[in-house]
């Protein structure tokens, strides 16, 4: 048995792997298979091992990972390991006198809530005031083994445009901190990071930065290195690029190993990265929120491929609802899927071997690298934050990001494509509302502020006026599709139109086409319709548009007159003659969704 399995196969060069590549794209571009990632780099349909001759070494402190959960109340707390739960993510925040979450003001309540969710792993998110209950984390290392606080100075001057606590004394708070096996007093929170849209590549780079900054404050504090390592710990970000997600985290414990063998060689070994991976909410929808489920699982499967040591995945329903019992279920259990029936937490570092992933993880470290390099020339992570370029960067990263949306260049199902129109949230609304609260905070702060946004978030907004009109009472506007002339493109852009319209919430009437325009427009007026839209090709609109006008302005002459499609030729004639909008793949969908809801329903449900 010492023979190789495939020793009676010919060897298959590069060469000839890519003369069959070039043979099966028939005479297509070889470019065709490749892909560029928003960092810029290109990726080879394959790669061997000629490419990286040698593998880097992932470490991780412990195999496998902890499915974890966030609990916000008391009775979250019970039953958590029969659940299937490793781990716990307790929260509980002040904000203007008012608490959120769980009730934690006193020592006995943190010892209370621990002992409620069992002797498991424990993340206790106080943000600015964790320092106060240093002495009781460090005590619940003894039945909970690994206990997680969560200061982060930086990560509350993102989110509230100030540190929450004076800059002098960072240091000293991190050395009270520090100290004890077991206990991390010190969170790096990059997951707000990837909520307010950041790309995988600048989300990598200020993680470093940031750590590095946190770093050498412990030892201007007089915290030796290998303390200081010890009280850092990563809260992540997972989005749905599942590739690149997987080259990010596994990215992190490379060049994490390297910064702490810059500071003492051996420390990055033995002081792995410590990451919490929890899936981000940019990528999360309110409608259609099934399809969260595949986002979440999908997410989970990268940050376990990648090497997380915590995973949280966040109930499909959460961006619509508190009520998520069902949505915490099929969250642990995508985790326990690929636990139990995938069994990825048998191997140490699943995605070690695949050259595609090696080759990814290594162009991905090498250009978030080059941005740390940068930042740190520019005086750090502090620096960066105080002049407020990180955030000027990400939002400008999450702008382009809605505008491809809105532009329909990026898909996002269920939202700007095939969309159900019948779905309703009325309840969206509180969230929409809180939201705006955020978006149009004016108060004057020492840091920029980041607002994390989900990418749906257009057009959620404007969808949602739809929900509340037909909850009131009143009927969602009719769209009607008049189709008539060559079959293939009348259904072809009533295809198109239900898509692009379907996003408003509207209801869609098809049909199967008319022998007339003015048939067509007399069906449409039985009906009601408020919107008719016109679907032929563009060869018969110069025939068709003409009487379609006249008829709509004799038989619903308060409806939108559409029309599917953008024929140069026509485009001055039809407007004219009075179309009002044009449905095509150009048009920004979330301005025409505010034209049409400002004109059916008006700009606010009153």
């Amino acid at each position: 048995m010492n023979e190789f399995l495939f020793s009676d196969f010919p060897e298959v060069s590069t060469e000839d792997w890519k003369n069959q590549i070039l043979k099966d794209l028939k005479g297509s571009p070889w470019d065709k298979v490749t892909w560029e990632t928003e960092e810029g780099f290109k990726i080879e349909p394959f790669y061997r091992k000629e490419d990286l001759p040698v593998l880097p070494r992932v470490f991780k402190r412990n195999p496998g990972w902890k499915v974890t959960e966030v609990v916000t109340s008391e009775s979250e707390s019970k039953s958590l390991t029969e659940k299937g739960v490793d781990a716990a993510i307790l929260i509980s925040h002040e904000e203007a006198g008012k608490q959120y979450g769980c009730k934690i003001s006193s020592t006995s309540d943190l010892e209370s809530l621990a002992k409620s969710v069992g002797e498991i792993p424990l993340i206790v998110s106080l943000a600015t005031r964790t320092p106060k209950f240093s002495d009781s984390f460090k005590k619940l290392t003894s039945s909970h083994n690994t206990v997680l606080g969560d200061f982060d100075p930086y990560g509350t001057a993102l989110l509230c445009g100030e540190l929450g606590c004076e800059e002098n004394n960072i240091g000293k708070t991190f050395q009270s901190l520090s100290g004890t096996k077991g206990f991390s007093g010190v969170g790096i929170h990059s997951l707000y990071l990837r909520d307010s849209g950041a790309s995988i590549g600048q989300e990598l780079a200020y993680s470093l930065s940031w750590g590095v900054d946190y770093l050498n404050q412990h030892l201007d504090a007089g915290v030796s290195i290998e303390e200081a390592a010890s009280n850092l710990w990563f809260w992540m970000g997972i989005g749905s690029d599942y590739f690149t997600e997987i080259a990010k985290f596994r990215a992190m414990r490379i060049l994490w190993t390297e910064i702490l063998n810059a500071y003492k060689p051996g420390l990055g070994e033995t002081l792995p990265a410590l990451i919490l991976a929890q899936t981000s909410s940019f990528q999360y929808t309110a409608y259609d929120p099934y399809v969260n489920m595949l986002r979440g699982t999908t997410a989970a499967m990268s940050a376990v491929i990648g090497g997380a040591d915590f995973i949280t995945v966040s109930p499909f329903d959460s961006e619509y609802t508190t009520k998520q019992e069902l949505g915490k279920r099929i969250a642990r259990n995508a985790q326990l899927l690929l636990r139990y029936e995938s069994f990825l937490d048998k191997v140490e570092d699943p995605a070690s071997g695949s050259y595609y992933l090696e080759v990814l993880t290594k162009k991905l470290a090498e250009t978030a690298w080059g941005k740390f390099q940068t930042v740190e020339k520019e005086g750090g992570f502090g620096a960066a934050l105080k002049k407020g370029t990180i955030q000027k960067e990400i939002t400008a990263r999450a702008s382009k990001k809605r505008e491809t949306l809105a532009a329909k260049k990026e898909i996002l199902l269920g939202t700007n494509q095939y969309p159900l129109p019948t779905e309703r949230h009325a309840e969206l609304k509180e969230s929409l509302a809180e939201t705006e609260k955020r978006l149009s905070y004016t108060d004057k702060s020492t840091y920029e502020r980041l607002v994390p946004l989900r990418l749906s978030y257009e057009f959620d907004k404007w969808r949602n006026k739809t929900d509340l009109h037909v909850a009131s009472g009143k009927k969602a506007p009719k769209v009607f599709l008049l189709t008539i002339g060559d079959l293939t493109m009348r259904k072809a852009r009533a295809g198109f139109s239900s898509n692009f319209i379907g996003c408003l919430g509207y209801e869609m009437i098809d049909n199967l086409g008319f022998a007339s325009v003015k048939e067509g427009v007399a069906k449409a007026k039985e009906l009601g319709a408020e919107i008719v839209v016109l679907c032929s090709s563009d060869e018969e609109y110069a025939t068709y548009l003409p009487e379609f006008v006249s008829e709509m302005k004799s038989q619903l002459p308060s409806s939108w007159k559409l029309l599917a499609g953008y024929p140069k030729d026509l485009i001055s004639q039809a407007e004219s003659i009075g179309i009002d909008d044009f449905i095509h793949m150009k048009r920004n969908l979330v301005e025409f969704m505010e034209k049409a809801q400002t004109k059916w329903i008006g700009k606010t449900n009153e």
